[in-house]
């Protein structure tokens, strides 16, 4: 059994939050809208708490999902700052990606269009990849970009009328 209160259990990070906000298990219960049992139920770790009571973290701002498995970013508010932040070379990285998938399939890739493929790749990566602080992790999801914009690329080809053309 895992230690009481452990930050790597569902029950430690919620018994942790709710010292953090200065809250009683009363007042936690109430902010998230369930009985006091069931509060208490989530900091002794008795239980996986269901889908809907996670959700209900939202009320004080905090990542269900962070909750549920200590990973991505704790706060709801934590996760839009760092939307909001695009690291200028990763996004170098990702128009050179994109570049080089161009050539490689014998494509012209206009300079002011690099930048929004690497807008698209960026996208694509944010959808993969919960941390974008975790440089390792996006490295290893580079192979799998590169695969998919060249699958775009060729499908893209191969139907006309969809604005990448061979070059004729």
């Amino acid at each position: 059994m895992a230690a009481l209160n452990a930050p790597d259990t569902i029950g430690g990070r919620a018994a942790g939050l709710r010292s953090e906000l200065r809250e009683t298990q009363q007042g936690m219960a109430d902010r998230l809208g369930i009985s006091l049992r069931a509060w208490q139920k989530i900091e002794r770790d008795e239980g996986v708490p269901s889908g809907e009571t996670l959700l209900l973290f939202k009320a004080v701002d905090v990542n269900p999902g962070w909750v549920l498995t200590g990973l991505g970013p704790r706060m709801i508010g934590q996760q839009e700052r760092e939307a909001a932040s695009v690291d200028p070379d990763l996004l170098e990285k990702l128009a050179r990606l994109a570049k080089s998938v161009h050539q490689e399939m014998g494509m012209t890739l206009p300079g002011d269009r690099a930048t929004n493929e690497a807008g698209n790749l960026y996208n694509d990566l944010v959808a993969k990849v919960s941390d974008l602080s975790d440089k390792e992790m996006i490295e290893a999801t580079l192979p799998q970009l590169r695969l998919a914009l060249m699958r775009r690329l060729k499908a893209a080809a191969a139907a006309p009328g969809t604005g990448k053309r061979s070059a004729s």
